[in-house]
């Protein structure tokens, strides 16, 4: 806690240092303007094996019970920055933190994102520099959820790791390009056993956007050379692999009541995939220490949808389901599970339901309830969860 506040005591001391505030913003020596902002989010309920449901962790359901959560470390601190111009080319900044570092039993604020990008005069290009969520993140899907992490269920994908992003735009159009390095402040692009390529993934993307239908397809190509069995750490072998995926949302244009149907899915190939299923950390089940599915010759496919309404008596209310599915392409899990699995999967299926009351444009509550489970093995029988939360949540 002294730590926390000594990290939060020394942000606001250098800012009011070397700022005039102005009504939400500030005004630096160098930056034109600097928005600071952000939100607290309390997390409370019930979860029966979903150990962090924020990234839909399942355990084997016969070594676990009904746990009690509670969280503030999801809340957020951002700061937008407008800078001097360059030729008539404007330049940003970003920083995004939130409180879910660790030392011991403390939370620390830790980075999530932070770049730097221009813009030239006329809003057909944009360029960015730094730590970056993804340009193939399923960032529509947030609108479904109260989930805070980018991770949100089966069927979708998140990646922030350094990199550069160039945008054009044509009209309602885009096309986009990312190159970008996997590394220890984020998921990366599929790595195993922190054992980090140094090798980049490259991804082109195109999209649509108005007020009625927002969308886009994107295609990534990875090049990794890693470990994939864990007994093996530090003998690689190339991953190579490929992604396609894609993300729309159609909207209604009566805003009372709003209506919004969304689909996202992906499939690919290889390490080309940021995190399908995440550790099963000491669960004592029959998939103990499977951290990472990525090996070069494994399959993956993944698909959510979902449905939202907003609007009606300052109520929202969400339902999703989503799916996951990889194929174990040359036996590397046999170490893990102890038998040949060569041909056999894991799938995932996540079901969210939430609703959302707006006291006023900054405060509101939601509950939340989590349906998680995986299917395929006869080892992975066992694995299945669920969780109920209430999230708090004040921005400023």
């Amino acid at each position: 806690l002294i730590s926390l506040v000594a990290e939060i005591s020394l942000i606001i001391g250098f800012t009011l240092y070397s700022s005039v505030a102005q009504a939400g913003n500030l005004v630096t020596k160098i930056a034109d303007n600097v928005k600071f902002s952000g939100f607290v989010r309390f997390i409370t309920g019930w979860s029966h094996n979903l150990p962090d449901d924020m990234h839909n962790i399942i355990s084997d359901s016969s070594k676990h019970d009904t746990s009690f959560i509670t969280s503030a470390g999801f809340s957020r601190l951002r700061f937008n920055i407008t800078g001097p111009q360059i030729k008539g080319w404007k330049t940003i900044g970003f920083v995004d933190g939130d409180f879910r570092g660790s030392s011991g039993d403390s939370a620390k604020l830790r980075i999530r994102q932070g770049w730097v990008g221009i813009k030239d005069p006329y809003n057909h290009w944009e360029i960015y520099f730094g730590q970056k969520e993804s340009i193939l993140c399923s960032m529509i899907s947030y609108k479904y959820t109260l989930t805070l992490e980018g991770f949100i269920g089966a069927g979708t994908l998140y990646q922030r790791s350094p990199g550069i992003q160039i945008f054009r735009y044509f009209g309602p159009y885009h096309i986009a390009t990312e190159v970008m390095k996997a590394s220890d402040a984020g998921p990366g692009t599929g790595k195993l056993n922190k054992s980090y390529s140094d090798k980049p993934s490259y991804t082109v993307r195109i999209g649509y956007k108005d007020d009625a239908l927002e969308g886009w397809l994107a295609f990534r190509y990875d090049n990794s050379k890693e470990s994939f069995d864990p007994q093996k750490r530090g003998q690689y072998s190339s991953n190579a692999g490929w992604l396609f995926i894609g993300e729309v949302e159609w909207r209604t244009k009566r805003r009372i009541p709003f209506v919004g149907l969304y689909a996202t899915g992906y499939i690919g190939k290889g390490s080309a995939y940021p995190h399908i299923f995440r550790k099963f950390i000491e669960d004592g089940g029959p998939l103990s220490n499977l951290i990472l599915i990525n090996s070069k010759k494994d399959n993956t496919w993944g698909a959510m949808f979902g449905i939202r309404v907003d609007n009606i008596d300052k109520f929202a209310f969400a339902v999703t389901l989503g799916l996951a599915e990889v194929e174990d392409g040359d036996n590397s899990w046999a170490s893990i599970v102890g038998r040949n699995t060569q041909g056999e999967s894991l799938m995932e299926t996540t079901i969210r339901a939430n609703v959302k009351y707006k006291l006023n444009p900054a405060f509101w509550f939601g509950f939340e309830y989590v349906y998680s489970k995986l299917s395929g093995m006869p080892e992975a029988a066992d694995y299945k969860g669920s969780s109920l939360l209430l999230h708090v949540n004040y921005s400023f």
